[in-house]
């Protein structure tokens, strides 16, 4: 996923270091959620017309200190 994420070999992903290595994974995996998320309320947007639909993030509320 880095690999294919930052358009780099595999081989280039191998010889990172740990850390820069679960950076990069993690903003990989937060830039194909984010595409997903575009995805789903293009494809809701599609079916619903044209018209413009809004959607609500509820997860602050799976946080310990909310």
């Amino acid at each position: 996923m880095v690999a294919k994420h930052y358009g780099v070999s595999l081989k280039e992903v191998d010889e990172m270091n740990p850390d820069t290595f679960r950076r990069s994974l993690v903003w990989a995996l937060v830039a194909r959620k984010e595409e997903e998320k575009a995805n789903k309320r293009q494809r809701q947007e599609a079916k619903s017309g044209g018209r413009e639909t809004v959607s609500v993030d509820y997860s602050f509320l799976d946080r310990e200190d909310f």
